[in-house]
This record gives structure tokens, sequence and C-alpha cells, in this order.
């Protein structure tokens, strides 16, 4: 049952870290039921809010309907509010996708723009800003059932949350409440709201499960909605089990070398045919269910093989896979062979690897490297220096972190950021275009050379 005091008690209980006192809330308002229901429950708590209508104009007059009620309604109740009108459609069209994403994508970019602004006018700072939308029960319920006909794991069945707060504060407070519980709430408070024609149409999935799935399946399980959501209560609980479990296995496998992350291949592969263990790890890094197979394809490649997303790179280095995030001021590039060229944003290196008695003269000029290349073991790593970098600069015989080195040189902090390392496993050969590492330079008993020339340095 929804009542005032039950709402305010499920809140304390499922949000103790939001004021209602303490917070300003953005309020996503259609018009229908359930969002007036909602808005309805926060003005009797006396909370700020800010009532936010987006008019999609999909559905001409019914849609400038819905425009002007919520308008009424806000001044009714004396809440703040903003309206903002797109062309859903074109939208859809220029960027060829369905009109369902579309409207997500236009109404959670606007939301997050009217948080910001409100944010920045409030006058206390300490003040949360937080997004509440009126999903309930039956959204739930409807949510899993496409989860799961569609094909998901673990978390695609326990629906939706809660609490969001990623890339925007969210908060669904009706998530435990039926539609029948909202309407009989409003008829206690004789509140009058807009329906929406497209809802009783079936072009969509959703409006497909609910106007047609689950009334059959009702009609076999009375308590189908109840018995849905008690599972879904239960696979929340199993999923923190699980997401704790996975994570004390990832710590165990993994280090931190020079600012690498690095995974050991003979750790992964414990859980190599387990699916859930692997995208437990590899979620995170922007990589999709359907690329698990690939991901564990790379634990047996070739040194130097990798796979990407759009923000990471997971790659094979020896016995590890190495993650390095896709900066743009950061490179992370694998040498193989002492002869040929390497483009990076600092410059070209040139690679040449000579007899010792046929060398000639030595170029002392920094963008010059001459090491012993019968210390060097191949591939050679090209990558940006990171704080926990050290080296015995030449001439030393004493180790000394790069950053201390660097900040010795007097080079501004833009040019400092973009230095780059060539390294072999954990060594550091050459701080390139600045000093290479005594350990490495040639000495009498030298038989071969590895050139390395650093050209159009910046």
């Amino acid at each position: 049952m929804l009542t005032l005091e039950n709402f305010k008690e499920q809140w304390e209980k499922k949000f103790p870290d939001i004021s209602l006192k303490h917070t300003h809330f953005l309020l996503a308002v259609s018009g229908g039921l359930d969002s007036v229901a909602l808005t309805y429950l926060m003005h009797l708590l006396s909370a700020k809010c800010t009532i936010a209508h987006v008019n999609f104009q999909l559905r001409g007059e019914e849609s400038k309907r819905d425009e002007q009620f919520v308008t009424d309604f806000a001044n009714r109740l004396q809440i703040p509010f903003k309206v903002n009108r797109f062309e859903t459609a074109a939208y859809a069209e220029t960027y060829k996708m369905g009109i369902q994403q579309a409207a997500r994508e236009i109404r959670y970019a606007w939301f997050d723009q009217l948080l910001k602004e409100i944010k920045t006018n409030l006058a206390d700072n300490n003040d949360k800003v937080v997004l509440l939308t009126a999903h309930h029960a039956d959204d739930q319920v409807e949510t899993v059932l496409m989860q799961l006909f569609r094909g998901t794991g673990l978390h695609g069945l326990t629906g939706i949350p809660d609490l969001r707060n990623d890339s925007i504060f969210v908060c669904r407070p009706l998530l435990g409440y039926t539609k029948s519980q909202i309407r009989q709430f409003a008829k206690e408070y004789s509140l009058t709201f807009v329906e929406d024609s497209s809802n009783e149409k079936n072009d969509y999935t959703r409006n497909l499960i609910r106007n047609k799935l689950l009334p059959a399946i009702q009609e076999v399980y009375a308590q189908a909605t109840e018995n849905v959501l008690d599972t879904v209560a239960r696979l929340k609980e199993a999923e923190v089990i699980v997401n704790n479990t996975i994570a004390a296995f990832w710590k165990k496998g993994k280090k931190t070398r020079h600012g690498i992350e690095t995974i050991s291949i003979q750790h992964w592969k414990k859980v190599k045919d387990n699916h859930t263990y692997t995208w437990g790890f590899i979620q995170s890094y922007g990589f999709k269910p359907q690329q698990i197979v690939e991901v564990h394809k790379l634990l047996d490649a070739s040194n130097g093989a990798y796979i990407a997303t759009p923000t990471h790179r997971f790659i094979k280095f020896n016995d590890t896979i190495q993650v390095v995030p896709n900066h743009s001021n950061t490179e992370h590039m694998m040498v193989y062979v002492g002869e040929g060229d390497l483009q990076t944003n600092n410059g070209l290196l040139h690679f040449e690897t000579v007899d010792a008695a046929n060398m000639g003269e030595m170029n002392k000029e920094a963008h010059f490297a001459y090491l012993d290349a019968d210390k060097i073991e191949w591939p050679l790593l090209y990558r940006t220096w990171q704080s926990t970098d050290y080296f015995y600069p030449l001439g030393l015989r004493k180790k000394k972190k790069l950053n201390h080195f660097l900040g010795s040189l007097k080079l501004s902090p833009a040019i400092k950021q973009r230095i780059g390392v060539l390294t072999m496993g954990d060594k550091l050969l050459w701080v390139v275009g600045k000093r290479i590492d005594d350990r490495y330079k040639m000495t009498p008993q030298t038989t071969s050379v590895l050139i390395i020339t650093l050209l159009d340095r910046f």
C-alpha cells in the first residue's frame, strides 16, 4: 500500500544518504499517473523540487495537451518547472536510431544539463541535486522479462536499480509499489493526470509485454508480478555475493608495474572457461559480453597482440595482460626488432643495429642513444613515462626517480608530460631524447650496438 507515511519510511530505508531536507530534486514529469503521484508525494513532504517536462512532439495535439497539463500542475503546486520541446523524430532519423532510444538520449542529456544548472545556483553547495523518475514495480517486471527474452547475465535479471549515481544521479522511489497501489493513492488525493494513448498500442516491445503477455501469464500465475519482484530481490542479494567473490579473485592476480595495470595470465587461466569471472573484470573497461571469447583468445595469443575498446586496450605482454587506457596523451607501443622505424607522438624513432667495430664516431647529442645490443631482449616497449619509473642515469651508479630527473631538467609541464621512455620488461633503457640508463651503455666488451635516433623532436 502506498501512503505518505509508508513512502517516507521506505525512503529512509532505501536512501539513507539522501536527505529530504538537504537535497534539491529534479522531477521528471510526463503528466501521467506515476509522475503526478510522485510529484504530489514530494510536495506533501515539502521537499525542494523543480519539475522537468519533455515534449517529444511525437503525438501532435496530445503532446501539447500534456505540456499544458504539467504547466498547470506545477503552477497549482507552486513548484518551479522547466519545459523543453524536441524534434525527436528528426533526431532519430539523423542518428539512425529508434524513436525510444532517441527519446531516452534527448531527455537524459537535458536532465543532466538541468542538474548542473541547479547545482550551480544552489544557495548551499553542500546540498545534493538528484533526478527522480517514477518507475514502479510493473515497470520492473516488464524490464526483467525483456532482458530475459533478449538474453542476459545475472545483472540484467536484477532489473532497474533503485539508485544510480554514475553519469547522472537518479533515484526511483516508486519501484517498490505497483501501478494499482499508485492509482489508489491518486484516487485518495483526487489527483488528475493525462493518459498517453500510445501506451495502448503494441508497436513497442514493452507495450506488447504489458498489454498482452503479462495479462496472459497472470491468468495462469495470479501472483506473477509479486513472484518476479521477489526473485529480483533475491538475485540482487546474490549479485552482491558474486561481485565480492569475483573482485577478490582479480585482486589476487592484479599488479601495477610502472603505472601499467597487469593481470597474470596464469591466474586468469584458472577461470578461463568461466564467463562470469571474465565479465566481472572486463566490463568496466568498455567491453561487451559478446567480446568475452575474443578476450579469452588473447591469453594464448602472440606477444603484443591486443584487443581494444573505445577506452582501453588489453595487450598480451610476456606472461601478463596489460590494461592500457586510450588517453590521447598516453602511448604504449611494442618494438619487435632492432631495425626500422617507430612513429610516436614525440617524433620518429629509427632503430639500427651495427657491429661495434664498424660503428664509427658516436654522436653525443641527446637525441641519439647507443646501447649494448648484447644486453637487449626483444620485444621492447615504448610508452609514456610514469611517476613510479626510476633508472640509473648515464654516468651515475645510483638509481634515481625519473620524476626527479625530469624535474632537474627544468622542462615545461607540457613537455615533461609528453616524455617517452623505452623499456625492456621492468628495466628502463632510455629516457627518449634525454638520457640512457647507465647499465646498458657501451663498454669495451660490447660487440654489437643498438643505435636509436629520435627525429622530428618536439
